[in-house]
């Protein structure tokens, strides 16, 4: 186990590509606090014909303000890490995606992955290449998204993404996610967790899940701001909503002056 806390001065890799071999048992790997940490994993300028299997198969990351990437290049062919059991990162606000595709592809020991409170995140596998192929979570069973506002879908490309074990999965206010994924497959029906509901609801298509999430949001929302008027002293305000082209709720609050404050939820 290697534990990484609180070293302010890491401003730039964790683990540079040249140290990898001399970790040859390495099995868990936790890095939080680190007010500078850009990237965990470097492997940028590596030679292509390099190529190592790392034995990692838990990573920690925590409370990590300016990470950027875990891998700042795709490792594809370089860098791969197929006991990677579980994965945890909660509190890094500058990150944009958690696997880059050739990672994901590799993932098949995964059993759970739980990310939250990363504000700038967009989507967990990144598109870095368009292939007409298969992305297999064989053992994936606990997906966890909480508190991510601008995570849009899990992946954006046109892989099919097959979960074969997929038992739940947790989607708590993530407002602007649209869709899942292009295409998919889950072999069961799945445990479903919305923000409000502690009981799950079964679900068998992800995508339409994620739709359901969101007009159920609305619908809740709905009849407590449609028509309110609120006066402070001789200001009168009324507050309303309007949806959205890219299906946010925006809040507008219309003041005597006729100047708009915008809110987007």
């Amino acid at each position: 186990m290697l534990i990484v806390d609180g070293c302010q001065f890491l401003s730039d890799t964790v683990l540079p590509f040249h140290l990898l071999p001399f970790l040859p048992k390495l099995e868990t790997l936790e890095v939080r606090n680190c007010n500078s940490m850009k990237t965990i994993f470097d492997v940028k300028c590596t030679p292509k014909d390099t190529s190592i299997t790392f034995p990692l198969n838990k990573l920690i990351l925590s409370n990590l303000p300016k990470l950027k990437n875990i891998w700042n290049e795709d490792p594809i062919g370089i860098l791969s890490m197929p006991n990677l059991q579980e994965v945890f990162v909660d509190n890094c606000r500058s990150l944009k995606s958690i696997f880059p595709t050739s990672v994901a592809e590799h993932l098949e020991k995964l059993e759970n992955l739980k990310v939250k409170n990363c504000e700038r995140l967009i989507t967990i596998v990144a598109q870095e290449h368009d292939k007409d192929q298969e992305i297999i979570f064989k053992r994936l069973k606990v997906l966890d998204l909480q508190n991510l506002d601008e995570l849009t879908c899990f992946y954006p490309g046109n892989f099919t993404l097959s979960f074969r074990s997929l038992d739940e999965v947790h989607v708590i206010n993530c407002s602007s996610m649209k869709i899942f994924s292009e295409v998919h497959k889950i072999h069961h029906s799945i445990k479903w967790y919305v923000a409000g509901n502690p009981e799950p609801r079964q679900e068998s298509d992800l995508n339409a899940a994620v739709r359901k999430t969101f007009e159920e949001k609305v619908r809740i929302l709905l009849p407590l701001i449609l028509c309110l008027i609120v006066r402070v002293g001789n200001l009168s305000m009324s507050l309303g909503f309007i949806l959205s082209k890219d299906k946010k709720v925006k809040f507008h609050i219309k003041m005597k002056s006729h100047k708009f404050i915008v809110l987007k939820f």
